[in-house]
């Protein structure tokens, strides 16, 4: 009797007490809505932010595939899925091990790996290192080499070789519980084919297009990303009414309380993000910028499905990341479709856009031919440009510098050269 007794005095004092946090909670929210809606606000855009984080290996992932059979190379893609996301899944599951430098700084040697017969070829627009590919391949290959480039032979097991291009080092390491009939899959499942022959220009192995070859064109809608998104994102455990906010010539600045964060979103929709919260990482290296080049990338919760690692500036620890079609690289002339980190030791700064491709659309144009590399390379020279200071070549996609919500852009097919450490357009240079 005595025990039921204390059950209900316990229970009416439980009740009470909600009852008493129900209303204390009631009057802040009544008294201070804006403040619980702007929270409510952040919450939700963090929420939706992680549904469009990436992982590492769809980021830093190989751009291009090429298939080399007897004297025969073709880069080869498949509009329906990712060529190299299914190539990397398929290599993640073997086991690496024991690898050795097979050959070193000859020229020649190098380009009998890149040309191996029977072989696919996974290619990186820029170096990744033995760690980020360990991280990436799910492996644990004892290794601090630099590599561009990962030829496999599908056909004879155990030849697996890692290339970098810019020493000509060629490693191999032993394969087990290799499936080659899968890779052999993949070759048959792609359906656009171009005939290419691997060769070395200034130390970069490129695509050598020994015809004139047709490219199709491509459209996508345009998305702008709410500024709340970055606000949520970048200026993180930083309360809402302690974000300065102010309107400047160039757009608004968004400053933490401890003056450590600045977002300044400008007019014409570029943003600039300055992080000097952590000073104390001064490691130079290409695996350890990546690594926080990328996790800052990351932060910003933009939708990156075809954004693609692409370069490493070594002078300032910048990191590009670019948008790809089919394994073509976008260029706009104004920096969009590009996200930038640059990590030093005082401050982490990412440059970016709100506008960004969203999804494809439509067009009405047919295929752009698009000259053999010798005849774009004859061009260049007629037209005045050094050739033996061009750096690199490929093949890529301009796009205008359309900058509103809704709309539709359209990318148009040319060749693209790496001069004087700038990407530009043929036509450009030509004119």
């Amino acid at each position: 009797m005595k025990d039921t007794k204390t059950r209900k005095i316990v229970r009416h004092v439980i009740l009470l007490i909600l009852a008493l946090t129900s209303i204390v909670l009631s009057w802040v929210i009544w008294t201070n809505p804006a403040r619980y809606e702007r929270a409510k606000q952040v919450s939700s855009e963090k929420v939706q932010s992680n549904q469009v984080n990436r992982d590492k290996g769809d980021v830093i992932l190989p751009t291009q595939v090429i298939y080399t059979k007897g004297e025969q190379q073709e880069l080869i893609n498949n509009s329906k899925s990712s060529l190299p996301k299914a190539a990397v899944k398929e290599i993640s599951s073997w086991k690496l091990s024991n690898i050795t430098r097979v050959s070193r700084g000859n020229k020649e040697r190098f380009l009998d790996y890149a040309t191996l017969s029977h072989s696919l070829m996974l290619k990186y627009p820029s170096n990744i290192t033995g760690k980020i590919f360990n991280s990436i391949y799910d492996q644990k290959l004892n290794t601090n080499a630099e590599i561009s480039q990962i030829v496999v032979n599908v056909n004879k097991p155990n030849e697996f070789f890692l290339l970098n291009d810019a020493t000509y080092d060629v490693y191999q390491a032993k394969a087990s519980k290799q499936d080659l009939k899968q890779l052999r899959k993949l070759i048959k499942q792609s359906d656009s084919q171009y005939k290419v022959k691997e060769t070395i220009m200034n130390h970069n192995l490129i695509n050598d297009y020994q015809t004139a070859i047709k490219v199709p064109y491509y459209s996508f809608s345009v998305n702008k990303e709410s500024s709340s998104v970055f606000t949520a994102n970048l200026l993180t455990n930083t309360d809402a009414d302690s974000i300065d906010t102010k309107k400047t010539k160039d757009g608004t600045e968004y400053v933490s309380n401890d003056t450590t964060k600045r977002l300044l979103i400008k007019n014409n929709g570029f943003v600039t993000f300055n992080n000097a919260s952590k000073v104390n990482d001064t490691e130079e290296s290409l695996k350890r910028n990546l690594e926080l080049n990328f996790y800052q990338m990351k932060q910003l919760g933009v939708q990156v499905d075809n954004m693609r690692y692409f370069n490493f500036h070594e002078n300032n620890h910048e990191i590009e990341f670019r948008d790809f079609v089919e394994g073509f690289p976008i260029f706009n002339a104004d920096g969009l479709d590009t996200i930038k980190v640059a990590h030093q030791a005082k401050q982490t700064t990412t440059s970016f856009s709100i506008y960004n491709l969203d999804v494809p659309v439509p067009t009405s144009k047919s295929d752009k031919e698009l000259p053999s590399t010798q005849d774009m390379l004859d061009e260049l020279k007629y037209s005045g440009i050094n050739t033996d200071k061009i750096e690199d070549i490929d093949i890529g996609y301009e796009r205008p510098s359309t900058t509103k919500a809704n709309s539709t852009v359209e990318l148009e097919p040319t060749w693209f050269i790496k001069y004087h450490g700038d990407w530009t357009s043929y036509h450009d240079l030509v004119s």
